[in-house]
């Protein structure tokens, strides 16, 4: 099934919930007067009459001269509502229908009615406020009673939920929603059996009711029967060949079910059943056409749409992606011009233009146009996804962080955005909450590949070696061709220090895929490791002759030189790396690195400060000078850049840890520092310098006992580092455990790395 498809299935499909709400709002009875003035009359009367002709819009045009005259009226409020309804405005219609009941409080029909609706648009609190009141009027009203159990099921109280609709059968055994209602909360709470006996009771209560056969198809689609479904769906059409409900659910069946061409008959029937100006399902029509690969009948369909000023934008934005698949590139570009020229906040068209552009290679006008579209819409999922994809692909990470959180905020469930954030954070070396969002991916997508595929990468990364094996075999059972599934079942061999058969698997993900930059940087691992490092140097100089200006093959390229001793060669590679993309930080760090070794850090100081001065919200090129002015010996600069940055992100793992060291190093704010180690530890909890720190403010709070188990900790992962011997050994013998101590200090002094360390542990065991 294509994207589009799998759209269009969205659009017209939802929840149980959802169709629920929806047949409540179809199945409502109609009507209610009043006896207005003269001139509302008229235009009362008036209305009525295009109502009765179908001249919906008409109508509405009517009730509105109506409330004019007088806009308390709640006969129009109701009937310029049912005329929103009949065009397809929800949102309109909704809102007329509460203002229908404000104005008639004594009145049932518009009190249900707008239960129904705030039911629809998920806003359970005021829909159980409405059906009480209408229940207040009349005690015995069925529809309400039903609203009312569906709100209860929407605010999680699925027990009052589940007695106030078992009651509403018992009131009224021929309801159909009643059983349908319950069918939907047992399935909520699990109870498939339960949840199935309903829905089926549903139809049996009224076997000739379209609601009950859809809300029962719907129910055996979601439980993976398919033929039963189809079955069920048919009926519902067969007793109502003009319910919109069954059009759209067989439409969207046979999408979803790969049978695309049996849909056609439905989208039409939809798409001719509208009336003007809502051109929803004439769109869904073309938009199906697409998919199908129908373009010239897509076409057909959107340009009468066009020809409106109310679809003029919808339709002409369809065009311009029909001609964009055509390769019609500039046609597709002066299309979506034309419709920006028109309505420069347009949404969609400004995203669609920001894909062209990405496309074209113009991601930088691409980026122009996203934020354009956030700024016009900042509720925009789309918007702020697209916007974090194209700041993704110029390396701009912590820009690319910001939108896909925003995306998260408007729609926690987003897995993409979950994945993209697993993603870049794992990239900036932040293990804990790659791992989290990776965990959340795959808990909403089990099955999907891809989901446990970057899990998978995110427990590798995190040290859960047997975890991150057992998904990749898994995997690799169903996609034994997938190119990525072996180059992370190499990595797992790499992990567990089995180098033939990483190297095997790193080879046939090569052969699978040529440009497999994973496989490549494993084999060059274990060129390395078995001293073969000209064989590693010709692996990636014949990798860089067929991509010459990719800059993690730069990079690379630069990490065999300086390896191999070579680090003016490393130098040209890092150089050409910042030249091709600016924004690709690893080739900062690795040069950064160089100069540090060679003592020119004001040069690396330098390089880091252009890209600062391009992009002075960027967390990495911040901390790395931060870090370069402590290799200096400036602390007192190092600590400013450190403070800088965390005002920038206050989460900020690296500067939050060094800085919380320089505090407890240097006598500054020991709470603070605590407060920032304690940050670093959250952030990056398996990293023994954060241990270090950690550890060391609790030795200068005086409470060594918390400190020894983290330096312990520290030391196991590097048992050749001497500060961190030294930090265990002072801090042991402040808790009183003196061989524990005496023993890290001699570790410290034999390792002997660091002078002014070697001297320290000497005289702390003179005074031992």
């Amino acid at each position: 099934m294509t994207v589009r498809s799998a759209r269009l299935v969205n659009a017209m499909i939802g929840p149980a919930a959802r169709f629920l709400a929806i047949a409540l709002v179809t199945l409502m009875a109609m009507g209610c007067s009043n006896d207005p003035e003269r001139a509302k009359a008229e235009y009362l009367k008036s209305g009525d009459s295009y109502f009765q002709q179908k001249k919906y819009a008409d109508a509405a045009v009517q009730y509105r001269n109506a409330l004019q005259e007088d806009p308390k009226s709640g006969e129009a409020h109701l009937k310029l509502a049912k005329s929103y309804e009949q065009l397809g405005a929800l949102g309109n219609a909704a809102r007329e229908f509460i203002r229908a009941a404000d104005s008639l409080p004594g009145s049932v029909e518009p009190q249900v009615r707008a239960a129904a609706y705030l039911l629809l648009g998920e806003q359970f609190d005021d829909a159980r406020a409405r059906a009480q009141k209408a229940l207040a009027i009349d005690p015995k009203n069925v529809d309400a009673q039903v609203i009312l159990g569906n709100a209860l099921a929407g605010l999680k109280d699925l027990d009052a939920a589940l007695k106030q609709l078992e009651d509403t059968t018992k009131l009224a055994p021929a309801s159909a929603a009643a059983f349908a209602s319950i069918g939907a909360i047992q399935l909520a709470r699990g109870n498939q059996a339960d949840a199935e006996a309903a829905f089926r009771k549903a139809v049996e209560t009224n076997p000739n009711l379209a609601a009950a056969h859809l809300a029962l198809a719907n129910f055996l689609w979601s439980s993976s029967r398919p033929d039963a479904a189809e079955a069920s769906f048919k009926r519902a059409f067969e007793l109502d060949p003009h319910n919109a409900l069954a059009e759209r659910a067989l439409a969207a069946f046979y999408v979803a079910r790969g049978r695309a061409r049996e849909a056609e008959p439905y989208f039409k029937a939809l798409a001719d059943q509208e009336s003007a100006p809502s051109f929803t399902m004439k769109l869904a029509l073309a938009d199906y056409y697409v998919s199908t690969e129908r373009p010239d009948d897509a076409l057909r369909v959107l340009a009468p749409i066009a020809a409106t000023k109310e679809g003029f934008a919808a339709a002409r934005t369809r065009v311009a992606a029909i001609e964009f698949g055509r390769r019609n590139t500039d046609q597709a570009r002066k299309v979506i011009d034309e419709v920006l020229a028109k309505d420069p906040k347009n949404v969609p068209a400004l995203l669609m233009s920001a894909d062209f552009l990405a496309r074209q290679g113009k991601v930088d006008a691409a980026i122009g146009q996203a934020r354009i579209a956030v700024l016009a819409e900042p509720t925009s999922i789309r918007a702020h996804y697209l916007l974090g994809t194209l700041l993704r692909s110029k390396s701009l990470v912590d820009e690319a962080l910001s939108e896909f959180t925003e995306v998260l905020k408007l729609d926690p469930s987003v897995t993409a955005a979950q994945l993209q954030l697993a993603e870049l954070n794992l990239a900036k070396g932040e293990r804990a909450p790659a791992l989290q969002f990776a965990q959340d991916a795959a808990k909403a997508l089990p099955n999907n590949p891809v989901v446990q595929l970057d899990l998978a990468r995110t427990l590798l990364a995190n040290g859960d070696v047997a975890r991150a094996g057992a998904i990749v075999s898994a995997v690799a059972a169903k996609y034994p061709s997938a190119a990525v599934v072996h180059s992370l079942a190499g990595a797992v061999a790499l992990k567990n220090k089995d180098a033939a058969l990483a190297r095997r698997e790193f080879l046939a993900a090569e052969a699978l895929d040529a440009k497999d930059f994973e496989a490549l940087s494993g084999l060059v691992v274990l060129d390395f490791a078995e001293k073969k490092p000209a064989a590693a140097k010709a692996r990636v100089d014949q990798r860089l002759a067929q991509s010459p200006n990719d800059p993690r093959l730069l990079a690379l390229a630069a990490r065999v030189s300086t390896t191999m001793g070579n680090t003016a060669e490393a130098e040209q590679y890092l150089r050409k790396s910042i030249d091709v993309d600016p924004n690709y930080l690893g080739s900062y760090v690795i040069l950064a690195q160089i100069y540090m070794g060679q003592k020119r850090l004001p040069e690396a100081r330098s390089n880091l400060e252009s890209i600062i001065a391009k992009r002075p919200d960027e967390v990495g090129p911040q901390t790395l000078v931060g870090m370069l002015y402590e290799a200096e010996g400036n602390r007192a600069e190092a600590k400013k850049r450190y403070e800088r940055v965390l005002k920038i992100d206050p989460r900020a793992a690296v500067a939050a840890n060094n800085l919380a060291f320089r505090y407890a190093q240097d006598g500054g704010n020991l709470d603070t520092a605590l407060q920032l180690a304690q940050t670093a530890k959250e952030r990056l909890p398996n990293a023994p310098e954060v241990d270090d720190t950690l550890g060391w403010v609790y030795y200068k709070k005086d409470l060594a006992g918390m400190a020894v188990p983290l330096f312990e900790q520290a030391s196991r992962k590097q048992p050749e580092n001497a500060e961190f011997q030294y930090h265990l050994g002072v801090s042991a013998l402040k808790a009183g455990e003196l061989s524990k101590g005496r023993k890290a200090l001699e570790q410290a002094i034999k390792l002997g790395s660091d002078p002014a360390i070697t001297a320290e542990a000497k005289k702390a065991l003179a005074e031992l």
